[in-house]
């Protein structure tokens, strides 16, 4: 019989996927990220039950990242022989994440990361899916939030993960995170009720890793003082998540009033752009920056300042330079956001 926690971490995980069921026969394919944890073995379990109903199709897929020597080759066996005995198509590769992390002058968090992301893209590409089911869970989201707030984050930051964005890398791919609001313990319950046998990555024990203090030191220091502390940060999240809507709505439509897309840039109508909230201003530079390149990642807290100062001042001209190589040309009543290559 199935048990209650089974029921609704299924459920929560059929409702994850319902908006990308096909409205044709064809099933849906969709990519599972699995890694041989807890959490992986979870969602592989739970996609599986739900895929008949959803007419999805799953996919296996497993980067052993050969940082462990013998318990990596260890782990992609194990997810080897789990897709094999549930009958499920499966890609295991294995890449040398410490040499990339050499070769691209990374950590190798940062290297191991990038390799996951592009992995996945590739075997989603290949096997024409356009979904990657990725297992971060509710404890994960917690422990971003934390991580975010003590290297410094605006909202976006503070929203954390989302249920379904952009997968990292290839923005063309559809991430789904059917178990943000599933703990860690919840997870580790069901595994035990299915009689699922995770492997267990003993480089999540390690205090070396930022990560890893926050789960392991913050974490429970922060339990002292809030018993339900993972529950609270995961609630901000979602809060901030609704909050930022509202500013993205009011950014495009601020965007959209004072600025004019043109070959040489977008020019801002200065006059106008001052006259705007302070919050709004950031907000439109960003949104400058993003519809030019793509991407606001490296754009600062202090960068937009020191534009706004510039911008707010009476300087009549001025170039103010930014990241991703674009640059803002100041006149006294417009100023051009443009990128110096295309």
């Amino acid at each position: 019989m199935i048990s209650n926690l089974v029921s609704r971490i299924r459920e929560a995980v059929a409702q994850a996927f319902a908006p990308f069921r096909p409205s044709a026969e064809a099933a849906t394919p969709v990519v599972l990220a699995v890694s041989g944890g807890a959490d992986s073995l979870c969602l592989a379990d739970a996609t599986l039950a739900v895929a008949p109903r959803l007419q999805l199709r799953p996919l296996i897929a497993h980067l052993d990242h050969g940082l462990r020597a013998e318990a990596s080759a260890a782990d992609a066996a194990f997810v080897r022989g789990f897709a094999i005995e549930r009958g499920v198509p499966y890609v295991v590769e294995r890449v040398d994440v410490g040499a990339l992390a050499r070769e691209r002058k990374q950590s190798i968090e940062v290297a191991a990361r990038e390799a996951r992301y592009r992995f996945l893209a590739r075997v989603a590409e290949q096997h024409c899916a356009r979904l990657v089911a990725l297992a971060h869970h509710a404890d994960d989201q917690a422990e971003t939030v934390l991580l975010r707030l003590i290297r410094g984050t605006g909202l976006h930051g503070l929203r954390g993960m989302r249920p379904c964005d952009a997968l990292p890398t290839a923005p063309h791919l559809t991430a789904v995170r059917p178990l943000l609001r599933v703990s860690r313990a919840e997870i580790e319950q069901y595994c035990r009720q299915q009689k699922l046998q995770p492997r267990h990555d003993e480089t999540n024990d390690a205090l070396d890793h930022t990560r890893n203090r926050v789960r392991h030191e913050l974490l429970p220091l922060l339990e002292s003082y809030n018993p339900n502390i993972r529950l609270t940060l995961t609630r901000l999240a979602d809060t901030i998540a609704s909050d930022v809507e509202i500013v993205e709505q009011a950014t495009h439509a601020a965007f959209e009033r004072i600025a004019q897309p043109l070959p040489q840039g977008i020019v801002v109508d200065r006059l106008a752009w001052r006259a705007l909230p302070c919050g709004l201003q950031r907000a439109t530079l960003r949104e400058a920056v993003q519809r030019l390149k793509g991407d606001v990642t490296g754009l600062q807290y202090a960068t937009i300042e020191e534009a706004r100062d510039v911008l707010n001042s009476d300087a009549p001209t001025g170039e103010i330079a930014l990241p991703h190589e674009v640059r803002i040309e100041v006149t006294k009543h417009t100023f051009t956001v443009r990128r110096l290559t295309s």
